[in-house]
């Protein structure tokens, strides 16, 4: 099965094969292998990965979901393959203001703008580690920056406003 899947504004695709050890899963073409996942409630999943066990817990509302895991939350939103790159293409023209804020708990690892820098629609602002992967988070309008309010090598928490364009 085929997947896109959004941080915030970062766009990733996965695909999921079962095979006869567990799933397979291809994030950005990067393999990852999973011995076993099960559900141990409706809302609780259990991976086991690389001998590491890892509860995560799951809230769903449509595609939109809400992941807990090792202590971070994050917000995703799931569609099938395909149909994040139309609602990209239709954000890509907006304009007006936007104030971006982490979509999960991390570390700044690079500013990718300044103040009073022009952006459009889809140009990379900031890079975010979180979960040991880098989540390049990108203006969903046209505008100038006008705040940051993330340093590099400094943490950010989910929900936290981190750059400002108008």
């Amino acid at each position: 099965m085929m997947f896109e899947i959004l941080i915030g504004n970062d766009q990733h695709t996965v695909e999921v094969e079962k095979t006869d050890k567990g799933y397979k899963i291809l994030i950005d073409n990067e393999e990852s292998i999973i011995a076993d996942a099960f559900f141990l409630k409706d809302d609780l999943l259990s991976i086991i990965s690389n001998n590491k066990s890892y509860l995560v817990n799951l809230k769903n509302e449509s595609r939109n979901y809400t992941v807990d895991l090792n202590g971070e939350t994050f917000k995703l939103e799931v569609y099938e393959e395909g149909s994040t790159r139309r609602v990209k293409r239709e954000k890509a023209g907006a304009q007006g203001k936007q104030t971006l804020k982490a979509p999960m708990p991390g570390k700044v690892v690079k500013l990718l703008v300044k103040e009073g820098d022009e952006v459009e629609a889809g140009d990379g602002l900031i890079i975010i580690e979180a979960m040991k992967m880098e989540n390049e988070l990108k203006a969903s309008v046209k505008g100038v920056v006008k705040e940051i309010n993330a340093e590099e090598g400094k943490t950010v928490n989910a929900g936290e406003p981190i750059i400002v364009i108008e």
